[in-house]
């Protein structure tokens, strides 16, 4: 079984359509499914993930479960072009120091990078920071890999600026479209 993480609803959106998820009445908090094939939104930054994640392996018996974190990510503007896709394959905690390493076992043709999860939204350009930036993946890691063996847990990125300004509500129809671009090259990695 494979459940999509996803923070925010204009990413989650494109894989409802395509996957013609349907909500699960069965939890208080967003959760959409096609037979074997989950989506939860987890909201943005760290707060609710542990408390939906741990919920919803409560509450569904299909094992083992492949978690992956599917979303929008700040970029270096000297390094990146925006609708890049990425794995990710080292994770930062700016707060914490900590640092996680997804074990990408598949074979693929994308590129990979590492994220930092910082705490607040970067808008000063982001130079201090390598690869790319969120607000989700450290605490996605820390908490599926309580669930779930790190071979199962997954990280796609697609790159949706350079963090040099405030991110807007308007702009939600921008990172849908981010996504629905990129969503034969992220279904291929979900295969």
């Amino acid at each position: 079984m494979q459940c999509i993480l996803s923070a925010l609803k204009s990413e989650s959106q494109p894989f409802i359509d395509y996957y013609k998820l349907k909500r699960d009445k069965n939890f208080r908090f967003p959760v959409f499914r096609n037979k074997d094939l989950y989506l939860i939104a987890i909201g943005v930054g760290k707060k609710l993930i542990e408390h939906r994640v741990k919920h919803f392996f409560q509450n569904v018996k299909q094992r083992p479960i492949q978690f992956i974190n599917i979303g929008v990510a700040g970029g270096n503007r000297a390094t990146h072009v925006l609708g890049d896709v990425f794995i990710i394959n080292k994770i930062n905690d700016e707060k914490t120091q900590n640092s996680y390493f997804p074990d990408i076992l598949y074979k693929h043709t994308s590129k990979e990078i590492e994220i930092t999860t910082v705490q607040r939204e970067i808008t000063e350009g982001g130079e201090a920071f390598k690869g790319l930036v969120d607000m989700e993946s450290s605490e996605i890691f820390r908490v599926c890999s309580k669930f779930s063996p790190i071979h199962n847990i997954a990280f796609i990125k697609v790159v949706s600026d350079f963090m040099d300004r405030e991110i807007k509500n308007h702009e939600k129809e921008y990172f849908s479209s981010l996504i629905k671009n990129n969503l034969r090259e992220i279904n291929s990695l979900i295969n």
